[in-house]
C-alpha cells in the first residue's frame, strides 16, 4: 500500500509537536552546585547561621573541576549545609489516538503534573576551628523548601542535623543542639536580613533528607515529592 504525504504528514505532525512541546517543559539545570559561604553576597542570604561546635569539626579542604565549556567546581572535606529546592510545572507525555496497532493511530501529547528537586552545598566560612558561619542562599528558578541540614564529621564520622526556617513566625533561634546518630553537641544562631525577626527550628534530622523536617506547622510543606 503506497502512503500518501497527507498521510505521513498527519503521523509525523503530532511527533513533532509533542516533542515541541516537551522541549519547552525543560527541566533547569539540576545539578548539585557547590559555593562556598565566604564567596556569596551577605546581601543575598536568607539568613546566616552561625554554628559553635562542640568538638572541632575535621577540616581537609579539597575542591574538584568538572567540564570543559562550562566548568563546574565541587568542594569536600569540612562542613557544609544542604539546601533542597523544587520545582512543579506542565509537562508533557506521549499517548496514542485509537488502536496502537493499526496504521491510523495517532500519537498525541498529553498534559501531565512534573515536579523535579534540587539542591545546594554551600559550605561554612571557617572562623576558628570550632565556629563557622553559613549563608543560606536561594536557587534563582527554584521553590525553597524552607529546610537545610548541616553535614560535617568528626574523626570521620559523618553527621547530619536538619533545620526549618520561616521569615514570618518568630521565635528563639539560637540554642544548643545534639545531633542524632552520635550525639555529638553543638550551639547554633541564626540572623536573618536586616535584622528583622524570624524563626528557626531543630528538625529529626534524618541524614540525607534536608527537606523533610518533622516540625511542619507554620512552615512551607510540598506533597507530592
Amino acid at each position: 500500500m503506497t502512503r500518501t504525504p497527507a498521510f505521513l504528514l498527519a503521523r509525523l505532525f503530532p511527533l513533532a509537536f509533542a516533542a515541541l512541546l516537551a522541549g519547552c517543559a525543560g527541566r533547569a539545570d539540576v545539578y548539585e552546585k557547590h559555593l562556598r559561604s565566604e564567596d556569596a553576597n551577605p546581601a543575598d542570604a536568607v539568613l546566616t547561621l552561625d554554628v559553635a561546635f562542640a568538638r572541632a569539626p575535621d577540616h581537609d579542604p579539597k575542591s574538584m573541576v568538572y567540564g570543559s565549556a562550562t566548568p563546574r567546581v565541587e568542594f569536600s572535606g569540612y562542613p557544609s549545609i544542604d539546601v533542597p529546592f523544587y520545582q512543579k510545572g506542565l509537562g508533557f507525555e506521549l499517548g496514542v489516538l485509537g488502536d496502537p496497532r493499526a496504521l491510523l493511530a495517532l500519537p498525541y501529547p498529553s498534559p501531565k503534573t512534573d515536579s523535579s528537586t534540587a539542591k545546594l552545598k554551600i559550605f561554612g566560612q571557617r572562623l576558628d576551628a570550632r565556629h563557622y558561619r553559613f549563608l543560606v542562599l536561594p536557587r534563582p528558578g527554584w521553590n525553597s523548601l524552607d529546610s537545610f541540614q548541616v553535614a560535617f564529621a568528626i574523626n570521620g564520622r559523618r553527621e547530619g542535623m536538619t533545620f526549618a526556617y520561616s521569615t514570618k513566625a518568630v521565635c528563639d533561634s539560637s540554642f544548643d543542639v545534639t545531633t542524632p546518630t552520635y550525639g555529638f553537641a553543638m550551639s547554633v544562631s541564626a540572623s536573618f536580613p536586616g535584622g528583622k525577626p524570624g524563626c528557626l527550628k531543630a528538625c529529626d534530622a534524618r541524614p540525607g533528607y534536608p527537606g523533610h523536617c518533622a516540625f511542619f506547622t507554620g512552615f512551607t510543606t510540598v506533597p507530592g515529592l
